[in-house]
């Protein structure tokens, strides 16, 4: 079964991606253009748009936020 696109509600400017936290089972819809990120469960909404930081934490020196996840697969 195939998802729905979504465009990001912050930025308008990418669709919403499924990721992981790397080394757990957190998956979140991204956004990333803007970073924006909606835990399952909450509607993707200006309102609920949360920061990657927010979500995955400070990363180590020399790193990333996007160093700490990885796309997931959500069927």
């Amino acid at each position: 079964m195939r998802m729905q696109k979504i465009e990001c509600p912050v930025c308008w400017q990418d669709w919403l991606q499924w990721y992981r936290k790397k080394g757990t089972d957190l998956t979140f819809l991204l956004c990333p253009e803007c970073d924006s990120v909606w835990l399952p469960g909450s509607e993707p909404g200006r309102d609920a748009a949360r920061d990657l930081t927010d979500v995955v934490g400070n990363p180590p020196v020399g790193e990333t936020e996007w160093d700490l996840i990885e796309p997931a697969d959500v069927s």
